[in-house]
């Protein structure tokens, strides 16, 4: 009988928490509905690639000529580049516009930026390679000498 009463409390346990990421995926569409009235805005992360889990956060670059509104929730992780800046900060690789750029999903562009910055992106990239955390690029400068150049999070 121990064993019957333990099962219905994870079960309990995991709807319930069920319910928070549903109610974390509705605030998470709400919040967006109402920035892309402005901003443009890329997810990119694990949900972006589907390798997230039921509890990962929602990576969102926002993309706009002022600060968003706060997200409704912690889950929504926001990053926000001024769209005057969008250019410089690829050209200064900063990994987290890299990334948004390189493997996100455009969910609106209502600044229209999202072609000519994916392009930029491609351009910046180019011989780098992704790994895990990080891009790189090596260098053969001698056959008995190989330098590799990482750009990474900070």
């Amino acid at each position: 009988m121990k064993d019957v009463s333990n099962a219905w409390k994870n079960y309990s346990l995991f709807s319930d928490l069920l319910e928070i990421y549903k109610e974390e995926e509705k605030d998470f569409n709400n919040y967006v509905s109402e920035l892309c009235t402005k901003y443009s805005v890329i997810l990119f992360g694990s949900r972006a690639r589907k390798d997230n889990k039921i509890y990962s956060d929602y990576d969102i670059l926002v993309i706009g000529n002022e600060r968003p509104p706060l997200p409704p929730t912690d889950a929504i992780d926001v990053h926000f580049v001024k769209v005057s800046l969008i250019d410089s900060e690829i050209k200064d690789f900063n990994t987290i516009v890299i990334d948004a750029f390189y493997e996100g999903i455009i969910l609106c562009d209502t600044l229209n930026i999202y072609e000519k910055a994916k392009n930029m992106v491609i351009e910046r990239i180019r011989g780098l390679k992704r790994i895990k955390d990080s891009w790189e690029k090596k260098y053969e400068l001698n056959r008995r000498t190989l330098v590799t150049v990482k750009f990474i999070y900070i």
